[in-house]
């Protein structure tokens, strides 16, 4: 049990590496333009403007990621849904990813279904290679759906029905830790896909 918990913080921190890397990346290039061209450069307002766009995006997805990964407060059901809406408007800014959310279902239950849904939004948006939908749906059956052309069902929802960690990617143990958080919350989560959507669903 000890090797399969360390195992999971190893891939989940793997995981966030990999989210914030593309952000990180793009601030460091901006400093760096500014830093060669000078603030008094043309292109210093391009270099400042990439600076701005990129620490934004940082903020959101981290922002996200610690609630959806680390310790749930007991304010997690009423940030959840402003935190998603962040986390792919300005956390990913060309738009590959939508959430259809409707304020009448605005807060999660509980702190645990909060995480819950929100590692939800991960595999979801992780069924979505080239960008797509996704339906938040708390109060309902299906809790969270990923719409697209391109839908699949790829590593991190394969990592639902892990039961060795060992040989598990990164993505994959984030439908590992997601089945975790479900089972603690007493059930499991399962998916239908069908054409050009994958509904999760919590059975309990």
């Amino acid at each position: 049990m000890a090797f399969e918990q360390e195992r999971l913080a190893e891939l989940l921190c793997a995981r966030l590496c990999h989210d914030l890397a593309g952000a990180v990346g793009a601030v460091s290039a901006g400093a760096e333009l500014l830093a060669e061209e000078g603030p008094a450069s043309p292109m210093a307002a391009e270099a400042v403007s990439l600076l701005a766009d990129s620490a934004a995006s940082m903020t959101a997805r981290l922002r996200f990621l610690r609630l959806a990964l680390g310790t749930a407060s007991a304010s997690a059901p009423t940030e959840v849904r402003a935190l998603s809406v962040a986390f792919l408007e300005k956390g990913y800014p060309q738009g590959e990813w939508t959430l259809d959310w409707p304020m009448a279902q605005a807060a999660a239950k509980s702190p645990d279904q909060a995480k819950l849904l929100l590692n939800l939004i991960c595999l979801a948006q992780d069924c979505l290679p080239r960008g797509g939908v996704i339906a938040v749906r708390p109060e309902e059956e299906v809790l969270v759906a990923a719409r697209g052309e391109t839908v699949a069902a790829g590593e991190s929802v394969q990592g639902l029905a892990a039961t060795d960690l060992t040989a598990l990617g990164p993505r994959a143990g984030q439908g590992a830790y997601t089945a975790f958080l479900a089972a603690r919350w007493g059930g499991a989560i399962t998916y239908n896909q069908a054409s050009g959507e994958i509904a999760f669903s919590l059975r309990t």
